[in-house]
């Protein structure tokens, strides 16, 4: 596979998984109800210790904006699940953590080519960024039980992360449960 980098460079070889984790940052995770967001962080701990121990990459996505204002501590990482020394953080401020980053170019410097996502929220960043992947070329993955979300609108979370896999694997998008990841 050959990917174009952002200065308008190729780079062909050995492409290889990546579990993105997408925008769990701790003020996103102190926002969700307190069962939902231990089952959640339990999850993800579990999805990263299992991706490190199989030698699979991971790259973070973080997010800044007037709700997460850079260099706040609800705009870091969850200390949960904080990158290790070595594994790159992205930093956007659109939906598609593809748009106007880095992380194309983090993804060919390390040869990866398939996105394996998790993070938040799911009905606009995990979704926004799984759908800019397939638009670039990626193969993706999502693992249907590792995003998350907040109730609105009158719907649960539940209903709001059901319609958001629903619809990505209407689109071509694979899901997985974590349970059957790495």
């Amino acid at each position: 596979m050959t990917k174009v980098l952002t200065d308008g460079t190729t780079k062909r070889g050995t492409m290889a998984d990546v579990l993105l984790v997408v925008d769990v940052q701790q003020g996103l995770v102190e926002a969700l109800p307190p069962e939902r967001r231990t089952s959640f962080v339990d999850t993800l701990k579990n999805l990263i210790a299992r991706a490190r121990s199989r030698g699979t990459q991971l790259v973070y996505v973080r997010h800044g904006d007037e709700g997460l204002q850079e260099q706040t501590p609800a705009w870091h990482i969850a200390d949960a699940i904080a990158p290790r020394d070595g594994e790159p953080i992205v930093d956007k401020h659109k939906s598609d953590a593809f748009e106007e980053t880095d992380l194309a170019d983090v993804l060919a410097a390390r040869d990866l080519d398939h996105l394996i996502v998790c993070g938040m929220q799911s009905d606009f960043c995990v979704n926004a960024t799984a759908r800019g992947g397939v638009r670039r070329d990626y193969r993706v993955t999502v693992i249907s039980d590792a995003h998350a979300t907040y109730a609105g609108e009158g719907r649960s979370e539940t209903e709001i992360c059901n319609d958001v896999n629903r619809d990505l694997q209407a689109e071509g998008i694979g899901l997985v449960c974590a349970a059957h990841v790495f």
